[in-house]
């Protein structure tokens, strides 16, 4: 009996003692974990502030493939570099104190020599602590005159789009616009400016007041020099399409053989008075009241050496006339009254 109510009070109480064995191991467990997370959320923490306090070195710096400069006294140039140099200091997080260092070292040429003249002038003690603001000042009133910034300005109201792309104006336009802060300062301002200095074919059918921002506009430009250039190409492919006109038309034909017909006018001595002359004639029709094959022509004048200039249009005769007896010459010679014949008789 005894031994039987030990069974059930023992089978009665296992339940409990496993849940009791299985919260303890759980707590165990998630201790252990926390712990592990601290430990890594601490090693973290430490690997970003060795990160942070670790210097930019020079090698990291010119791993961002700064740009040099060669000492070019330009504006536009100038300021591309200052920019340039700029977002490198930001991807190689480079500390203030090494950035004018670092900036001075991409100087070549005449750069060069300009910084080795202004940092003696400074003195080791104030390089060392010159500022990037210091430097760029210094940097800009040598390399960005006011008179180099008034013929960017003046080249600026004179730009106008002759053969360049959309593309190519409109990087000039953005060049110098930056410098142009009174003429054209605001966005509306740069909208018109931009508008003014296309060419006709785009100021044609894009409307600057239809554009909130200088970009649209460009947009706007872009497209239309695409429906340009595909308008070029249709007509060049016509073009080339077209049949060519294999046979002449008439005004046509009629002009070469006009061409060919122009020739110099010939002429020849007259013979005695009564007699019949031969001529070589010129396919040119100039004054002669017959045309024919045959060129005959009876001299009545007195009897002296004159020259008849005779024209025709066609072709030149080479065919001999043979002459009658000496009667009928004779007789034709009397009924004809003395003249200088003018006109041709077949």
């Amino acid at each position: 009996m005894v031994v039987e109510e030990v069974k059930k009070a023992i089978e009665a109480s296992i339940p409990r003692l496993a849940q009791e064995v299985e919260g303890q191991v759980l707590e165990v467990a998630n201790t252990m974990v926390t712990s592990k997370v601290e430990e890594l959320k601490e090693m973290i923490s430490e690997l970003q502030v060795k990160k942070s306090k670790r210097r930019c070195t020079y090698k990291e710096f010119m791993a961002c493939n700064p740009l040099p400069y060669k000492g070019d006294v330009d504006p536009i140039a100038c300021q591309r570099w200052i920019s340039s140099t700029e977002a490198v200091f930001t991807r190689s997080r480079c500390e203030v104190e090494d950035q004018v260092m670092f900036a001075t070292g991409l100087l070549q040429f005449r750069a060069k020599d300009w910084w080795d003249a202004y940092s003696k002038e400074l003195g080791d003690d104030k390089v060392q602590s010159l500022t990037w603001q210091e430097f760029k000042e210094s940097f800009l009133k040598y390399y960005s005159p006011q008179s180099a910034i008034d013929k960017i300005q003046e080249d600026f109201l004179r730009l106008r789009q002759k053969d360049e792309t959309i593309d190519e104006i409109t990087n000039k336009f953005l060049e110098r616009v930056k410098f142009c802060e009174e003429i054209a300062g605001t966005e509306r301002q740069r909208i018109v400016r931009y508008h003014a200095m296309l060419k006709a074919e785009y100021r044609e059918f894009v409307n600057p007041s239809k554009c909130a921002t200088l970009n649209e506009l460009i947009d706007w430009a872009r497209d239309r020099e695409i429906e340009i250039k595909r308008q070029v190409e249709r007509g060049e492919k016509r073009v080339a399409e077209k049949p060519t006109n294999a046979s002449p038309s008439k005004k046509a034909r009629h002009q070469d053989q006009s061409k060919k017909g122009k020739q110099v006018v010939k002429s020849r001595p007259a013979r005695r008075v009564g007699s019949i002359i031969r001529v070589n004639v010129c396919r040119e029709r100039r004054g002669a009241t017959n045309v024919g094959e045959k060129d005959i022509r009876f001299i009545g004048a007195q009897k002296t050496q004159r020259r008849v200039t005779i024209a025709m249009n066609r072709g030149t005769l080479n065919r001999n006339v043979r002459n009658s007896n000496k009667g009928q010459r004779e007789m034709e010679r009397r009924t004809s009254p003395p003249r200088l014949a003018e006109g041709c008789f077949s």
